[in-house]
């Protein structure tokens, strides 16, 4: 099996634990974000914990689950909330979310990565697909994608088809001629199947396959097991 073969013509990738770790960079986001708190509003790191505060936020979710597809807003409406609570002005809330957004950008890319996505971008029009908040521009890796698109209240969080479909328009392809690329077999996998695309899986580290979601179309350990099914780039 090659690409050619397969027909493609644009790849899109996940962005969180495809291209990146996700977790140490939320983690330090949140540190950030918490001593946000300490620092202009102790008596609300006084009464809550940044568990309590996590809490917190899975609890409005509960309450608005409309939020589970923009989770930029999750986060304002919570610290709003938040501040209320302790007779804050909500106004305060951008400013808490835009030192968490700030360090949010602090990605560590796995070791090919960009190598891997400049050779790609040699024979292949790529995209961003993300359910998070992770900014390509901030993040420096803009200029390798020809799209970029995050859920929102507008544009639902896969694995609903909208931002495949939304991809296929922007990318100038039919959805069967994307293959894309990501570590979910359910929001990415199972998702961009149902819209129509190909679908390559990534295993991260010592990630396995979950029982009864039908199998991508291609498995790889990293982005180099992609470019070994793509044709030869030119040398010289």
């Amino acid at each position: 099996m090659n690409l050619t073969r397969m027909g493609i013509t644009a790849i899109t990738f996940d962005l969180d634990d495809t291209l990146w770790p996700c977790a140490p960079v939320i983690s330090g986001a949140e540190r950030v974000y918490y001593q946000w708190f300490v620092d202009n509003h102790p008596v609300i790191a006084d009464a809550h914990s940044m568990d309590a505060l996590r809490d917190m936020r899975r609890e409005l979710l509960s309450e608005q689950p409309e939020l589970v597809n923009d989770v930029t807003e999750w986060r304002l409406r919570a610290t709003r909330a938040l501040l209320q609570q302790h007779a804050v002005d909500p106004a305060h809330a951008e400013d808490a979310f835009d030192v968490f957004i700030k360090a949010r950008q602090n990605v560590e890319f796995y070791p090919e990565v960009l190598s891997g996505l400049q050779e790609l971008s040699f024979h292949y029009r790529l995209g961003s697909l993300t359910n998070g908040n992770a900014d390509l521009e901030a993040i420096g890796v803009n200029h390798l994608f020809d799209t970029a698109l995050y859920a929102t209240l507008d544009l639902p969080a896969k694995p609903a088809p909208d931002m495949f479909m939304r991809a296929a328009d922007e990318l100038g392809v039919q959805p069967e001629r994307i293959l894309h690329v990501g570590d979910n077999a359910h929001t990415d996998i199972t998702g961009a199947r149902e819209a129509g695309c190909s679908t390559a899986w990534i295993r991260r580290g010592d990630e396995v396959y979950p029982e009864g979601v039908p199998r991508a179309d291609i498995e790889i350990s990293s982005l180099d097991d992609l470019i070994a099914l793509a044709p030869d780039i030119p040398r010289g």
